[in-house]
């Protein structure tokens, strides 16, 4: 069973994890996404007067067959991890056939 595993990580550990899937021969896509978490973003004013807090992230998206994402989950959390808030989120979407 095909699982899509939805990576989302630091800008300057991105290239790390990216890496860390090549290694593994996984196949990715990667885009920058913006968003804030328990981190709270960086704030700024809009023309409207609005307070918006918004931090540059990158989402990367692999594929993997099996029972393989574990030691994927279990390999990205220990590269992408720093110790503070806002090290990302992993999403897994299961029972792709």
């Amino acid at each position: 069973m095909m699982r899509e595993l939805l990576i989302i990580v630091r800008r300057e550990k991105s290239c790390d994890v990216k890496n860390l899937l090549s290694g593994m021969g996984l196949i990715y896509v990667s885009k920058t996404v913006k968003g804030r978490g328990k981190e709270g973003g960086i704030g700024y004013k809009t023309k409207r007067g609005l307070l918006m807090s918004l931090l540059p992230k990158t989402l990367i998206t692999t594929w993997v067959e099996g029972d393989l994402y574990e030691e994927v989950i279990k390999k990205v959390i220990e590269c992408a991890h720093t110790g503070f808030y806002g090290d990302g989120k992993i999403f897994v979407v299961g029972g792709l056939t």
